[in-house]
């Protein structure tokens, strides 16, 4: 969370402010912008996009999830809607907090009730992620589809339980907490080793390691596809032999599902990419005691972009290959040549329907069982 860099000194040419001490005096309002100045427009922008995208987001969810109910199993169209709804709590926020006139009014239980949604927004997209980690664990790296299944609905409700739990303190925990319109930050009055100790516990260790996990998720599952990748590289001497398909368009056929498999494996990985790009810079601030003007900035503006990345990341969702594909004919209203996706091997795979037919390595809708990313 950007606004609040507990224990940190700031420097800049401006100003120096220190967060998290036993002073009760915080400093007045230089400009209406504090320490960000310009930089406060700039992401009350990308905090309005994000919402945009949000809402769009969440409706285009339940628009999929009502026309195809088969899709409700998979994990990652349902977390991307549950980011979303975090995505609007946070940049709602951010907008407000990036008003310095309106947040110096605001009573102390109020500044509570900020911090809280803030902090309690972050952590849960945090979990949500970490529970796309999880199911990609389980389907990719351990291949138990079972409880991957078995535990994959409550993915959500435990996420945002956990995290608004997790993080419930803020309304009642530190002396007092101010606002600090300089610095744009929350102010929490209180020893500065008890400060970054209690925050650190019902805050940023568990953002720290669900970026850390996330991190070595994303390594372990892309090394375990390219290892499939290569596999079916390798195998493109010896192709699929289907009964009555040319010799080249098998190699065709063998070709197009490693592409589909690297394209899938990337796309998920977008996934995981969100928090750590988003929280990392914000994570560091509050591991350093004296963070530099531009870390400070970084740090304000980095969060904002979690809705538009959760909206890239869902355009592009495996899942919604087909109405995608129907999307873009819908806008541009020309035909386009099909691109190498899942549904153009369900078309080919289609034309045979007997699986002894197909020898060498294993059907399309085998493959579609030994690389279960596909199903996330």
């Amino acid at each position: 969370m950007s606004q609040i860099l507990y224990g940190a000194l700031v420097d800049t040419s401006r100003s120096i402010m220190r967060a998290g001490t036993n002073s009760t005096m915080a400093p007045q309002p230089a400009q209406d912008h504090g320490l960000l100045g310009d930089w406060a427009i700039v992401g009350y922008a990308i905090n309005i996009c994000s919402v945009v995208l949000s809402i769009i987001t969440i409706i285009s969810v339940i628009v999929v999830l009502f026309k195809n109910r088969n899709l409700t199993s998979h994990a990652s169209l349902r977390i991307s809607m549950a980011s979303a709804v975090c995505d609007i709590i946070y940049s709602v926020c951010q907008m407000f907090i990036f008003n310095n006139e309106f947040m110096s009014k605001l009573p102390e239980i109020n500044l509570r009730v900020f911090l809280w949604m803030m902090a309690g927004s972050t952590v849960t997209f945090v979990l949500l992620t970490v529970s796309m980690g999880i199911h990609l664990v389980l389907m990719v790296l351990t291949k138990n589809t079972y409880w991957a299944m078995r535990i994959q609905p409550y993915y959500e409700v435990a996420s945002f339980a956990l995290g608004f739990l997790i993080t419930h303190p803020y309304m009642y925990l530190f002396q007092t907490v101010q606002w600090v319109p300089t610095a744009q930050l929350f102010y929490l009055v209180e020893n500065v080793s008890v400060s970054r100790r209690n925050t650190w516990l019902i805050h940023w260790a568990w953002v720290f390691a669900g970026i850390v996990f996330l991190f070595l998720i994303t390594l372990a599952v892309n090394v375990q596809m390219g290892r499939v990748w290569r596999e079916r590289k390798n195998a493109s001497n010896t192709p699929e032999t289907v009964v009555g398909m040319e010799k080249g368009k098998q190699v065709e056929y063998s070709s197009t599902k490693r592409k589909y498999i690297r394209s899938v494996t990337f796309r998920l990985s977008i996934y995981q990419l969100i928090p750590i790009v988003t929280q990392i810079m914000v994570v560091v601030c509050n591991f350093l005691q004296r963070a530099p003007f531009w870390l400070f900035v970084l740090a304000n503006i980095l969060p904002t972009f979690q809705g538009t990345f959760n909206f890239l990341a869902y355009i592009v969702n495996p899942a919604l290959d087909q109405y995608r594909k129907r999307f873009i004919v819908f806008v541009f209203r020309r035909n386009r040549k099909p691109e190498p996706e899942f549904t153009a091997l369900n078309d080919t795979a289609s034309s045979y329907r007997e699986p002894s037919t197909i020898r060498g390595t294993e059907s399309l809708y085998s493959m579609y069982k030994e690389v279960p990313v596909m199903q996330i």
